[in-house]
């Protein structure tokens, strides 16, 4: 313990939050209190009471705090996940900036799509990338979360091909040293039920044994007509601490979605623009009940295993098994009929299935030189994922019937109209490895904290397709990479909180394909300016941050001017935006978060074009116009939210919780042509919770909540994707829930 304490306090504020310091003495030291790395450290996946999470491991892969971060973190822990009630990734995010979730509303709720600073992000679990095709994907229930990390701008640093604008890293419940016996039971709106337990402690008198369970079951109805939502899941896991030096984690995890929602799209006739036939409801179903299917099961086993080799070296290694595979068939709407009455629609379908293999070897290495204080982190990560693919669709032009794929828009009839599967024409197999080493420096001298780190990246795809059925394939092709990327930062702690900061970041992502001379495509690459400023009272739960930043995304594929058959990589798309966030949890029993997000995003170069098409069945297209300088569909320049939640300890209202919070959807961009303007929404939400316990000793640990989210049942629009395709945000939704600890 006392190494710890010595490795501990040559890094200062490496493992304890700005909050948690103590004032520096005169001879410039941080004294910070006792603590084992694997006990009772602050670390970036310790549960949290409040809201303000002070330490997160996205940024750095090292227990750090946020404020000294050079790069914008934000995180949502599991006191305010339930505070909002909330379901799914989309849902916890929701008050989140940089972030626009939902940008599918709630009639594409298959899969959790978002935005990050105008780019979709890639999805982590503890650390490792999750990885599965579309229908495969798997989804995450808020239920079995620690807490969701936000790491907005380049990480391929740390993390290997990702996208530019950032990544969403959740972080599972872990076993604890407290005791948590916990029974939920929800019941709401569109038949919404859940039965969950959480099960938490030591497993032997020492405490070198820790367990947990965590299970939930949930139905409901989805938003749209004739649409249902089912999953169960659990999650168990195991720790073993031999020594203070050593701790050994296991976790596993098994989901099956039965049956999971919708995804369909309403043309922008009678949504967002005026159709004669009147307004499309927002409950209209693009498909058929006794034709939908999308069947995912997913299931995963790891480990994350921690040694102190010595008082200044810790290795750690994080490794996962994963297996995921879905099977959809859906009626989609495609365009809508001339007479705007009708959806014309196609069928498509997949039979997918996953593995991937992931292992993150880590070395930690605290020490000091002089007045300088280092954490130095040296990693080598491996991910092998191996993809089969089979899939099929019919279009709106099918032999089929071209009656089987009309629906009315305004007088639906979902029974099944004798439409059968048109079954699997391709057949698709991918193999892909991808090694990465890195390298990060986390220098401290005085209130200066410098970082600066580098990696180097081998991929390498072989694709195999075929016919489905014949075992000739039509093409192997294979895709090798390499790329270096690399980041730095600095921040500069003021003793009275405040947390300057600027930093530097890459990205990159591998292509497919070749170019005119048959050459393979270079990755796609990101870059950001980024300056920030982080204020940390001392001696309080609150943080603020504030953020400008400039990111381009380099190498991207656009049309080849000289042969229009092929691309060439000379597109570019550029971002700025500023975001600002605040948080707090404060001794009274107010709790808040608050956001802002102004994005400017758009197409700076490109040879591509792009034209009107009204969607409508026979019409017209417009003339091609040049894509460069237009805006991304589905990107609103503003979005800003505030929640506010208040549980007095003390007086009359003790033991009574009440919230309410705001968001607001900026207007944004229906098509790339940028000529479907898409409306703003302010949308109202509201929670009451109260501790029965208040009630007598009979109902000690009882807590009664209700939550309402968009509380005026507010009518709007996502988003869209062009005239054909567009998304009908979330109605009002009423959850009533009975939280039981003992």
């Amino acid at each position: 313990m006392a190494a710890l304490t010595a490795a501990v306090a040559a890094t200062p504020g490496m493992f304890a939050t700005g909050a948690a310091q103590a004032q520096e003495a005169s001879a410039g030291a941080v004294q910070l209190p006792e603590v084992s790395v694997q006990a009772g450290a602050i670390r970036g996946h310790s549960p949290v009471q409040g809201f303000v999470a002070g330490v997160s491991a996205a940024g750095t892969k090292t227990d750090t705090p946020i404020i000294e971060t050079p790069q914008s973190i934000s995180i949502v822990t599991a006191d305010e996940i339930a505070a909002r009630s909330a379901q799914n990734l989309n849902q916890i995010l929701r008050y989140t900036p940089g972030v626009i979730p939902e940008s599918r509303g709630a009639a594409a709720v298959r899969l959790d799509q978002m935005t990050i600073r105008g780019y979709s992000p890639a999805q982590y679990l503890d650390g490792m990338r999750l990885a599965g095709g579309r229908d495969a994907n798997p989804s995450l229930d808020a239920y079995r979360l620690e807490r969701v990390e936000v790491l907005r701008g380049p990480a391929s640093v740390l993390y290997g091909s990702s996208p530019p604008g950032g990544l969403i890293n959740a972080v599972s419940k872990r076993p604890t040293q407290e005791r948590i016996r916990e029974v939920l039971l929800e019941a709401g709106t569109r038949a919404h039920y859940r039965a969950a337990g959480d099960f938490s402690g030591r497993l032997d008198e020492n405490g070198q044994w820790l367990g947990r369970v965590v299970g939930s079951y949930w139905e409901s109805d989805g938003e749209l007509d004739e649409v249902r939502q089912r999953r169960y899941f659990i999650s168990p896991s195991l720790t073993w601490r031999p020594s203070a030096d050593t701790s050994i984690t296991l976790l596993g995890h098994y989901q099956r979605d039965p049956e999971a929602g919708s995804y369909g799209a309403v043309p922008a006739w009678g949504s967002v623009l005026n159709n004669p036939n009147g307004r499309i409801g927002m409950r209209w179903f693009d498909g058929d009940a006794n034709f939908e299917k999308l069947d995912r099961e997913h299931y995963m086993i790891g480990y994350a295993a921690e040694h102190r080799a010595t008082s200044w070296l810790t290795l750690r290694q994080n490794f996962r098994y994963l297996h995921t595979q879905g099977e959809y068939r859906s009626f989609y709407h495609s365009i809508i009929s001339a007479n705007l009455q009708d959806s014309v629609r196609s069928i498509y379908g997949t039979d997918a299935d996953f593995d991937v293999f992931t292992v993150d070897n880590q070395a930690q290495a605290n020490f000091t030189t002089g007045p300088v204080s280092h954490t130095v982190l040296v990693g080598l990560d491996y991910t092998r994922t191996l993809t089969d693919t089979y899939t099929g669709s019919a279009l709106n032009t099918s032999p089929i019937g071209r009656s089987n794929l009309r629906q009315s828009l305004f007088r639906p009839h979902y029974a099944n109209q004798g439409t059968t599967w048109p079954g699997f024409s391709t057949y698709s197999s991918q193999r892909t490895n991808q090694t990465g080493v890195y390298f990060q420096e986390q220098a401290r001298f005085g209130g200066l904290v410098l970082l600066a780190g580098g990696r180097l990246d081998w991929y390498d795809n072989t694709t195999e397709n075929r016919r489905a059925g014949d075992f000739t394939p039509t093409g192997t092709p294979r895709n090798t990479a390499h790329a270096f990327t690399g980041r730095v930062g600095a921040v500069y702690l003021f003793d009275n909180g405040l947390a300057p900061y600027v930093s530097y970041s890459e990205s990159f992502e591998p292509q497919s394909g070749t170019d005119r001379f048959l050459s393979p495509f270079d990755p796609t690459t990101g870059r950001q300016y980024e300056a920030g400023l982080r204020f940390q009272p001392p001696g309080t739960n609150l943080l603020l941050s504030a953020a400008v930043f400039d990111l381009l995304r380099q190498n991207v594929l656009t049309t080849d001017p000289v042969n229009r058959q092929f691309s060439i990589q000379a597109g570019e798309t550029h971002t700025r935006g500023v975001e600002l966030e605040a948080k707090a949890t404060l001794a009274d029993g107010l709790s808040l978060t608050a956001a802002y997000t102004y994005l400017d995003v758009e197409y700076s170069k490109s040879n591509n074009v792009t034209r009107f098409d009204p969607g409508i069945e026979g019409a017209a297209t417009g003339p091609d116009v040049p894509l460069q300088g237009k805006t991304p569909y589905a990107i609103p320049r503003h979005a800003a939210s505030a929640w506010l939640d208040y549980s007095p300890a003390k007086g009359p209202m003790a033991g009574l919780g009440i919230a309410g919070g705001v968001r607001y959807i900026g207007s944004s961009w229906g098509d790339d042509a940028n000529t479907l303007k898409v409306g703003s929404a302010t949308l109202f939400d509201a929670a009451l919770r109260y501790d029965l316990g208040q009630l007598g000793q009979n109902f000690e640990g009882m807590q009664a909540t209700l939550n309402i989210n968009n509380l005026a049942d507010t009518r709007y629009v996502a988003s869209c994707y062009s005239y054909a395709w567009c998304w009908y945000g979330y109605g009002r939704t009423v959850t009533g829930g009975l939280r039981y600890r003992f």
